[in-house]
């Protein structure tokens, strides 16, 4: 198996693609924007955040990898968007996660090389996210086991 294909099943994994984890568009599909809302306290995030908590991260690291610059925009929560209601939050994720893996695609081997590291980490980092968001969906008791990976 060659990097490429490392990288394009680590991203197929953590975008849409069950695996030995769950993936994030199965995590949150059929949520309500209610459901993607709900806190379990004050200073825990949301489904919500946490999703524009990986679009954030995302889609900066996806522009770097494209050569196309980030417009600094003075974030200081990663966690909040006030630009997205929940249906174009997922539609914006959804998106992101695809648009990684076309660019992967379509990669070279010294981009891949250069890049490795960084994608590594990004998928890492939406994996762990992706846990959060299935225990406070489990929390508040809308996650249905039978979504989950089988093994």
């Amino acid at each position: 198996m060659s990097d490429k294909e490392i990288l394009l099943a680590q991203l197929d994994a953590c975008h849409n693609t069950n695996t030995w984890f769950v993936s994030l568009l199965n995590s949150i599909d059929g949520l309500t924007e209610e459901q993607a809302m709900w806190k379990q306290s004050k200073s825990a995030n949301s489904i919500f955040e946490i999703v524009n908590h990986l679009i954030y991260y995302n889609s900066r690291y996806l522009n770097r990898f494209k050569g196309i610059p980030n417009i600094e925009s003075g974030v200081q929560n990663t966690f909040t968007n006030t630009d997205l209601n929940w249906d174009d939050a997922v539609k914006r994720i959804d998106n992101i996660m695809s648009e990684w893996k076309h660019a992967v695609k379509k990669s070279d081997n010294h981009t891949l090389n250069r890049w490795a590291l960084d994608l590594a980490h990004l998928t890492t980092h939406t994996a762990y996210h992706t846990g959060q968001i299935l225990q406070l969906r489990k929390l508040q008791d809308s996650w249905n086991p039978r979504d989950g990976v089988k093994g």
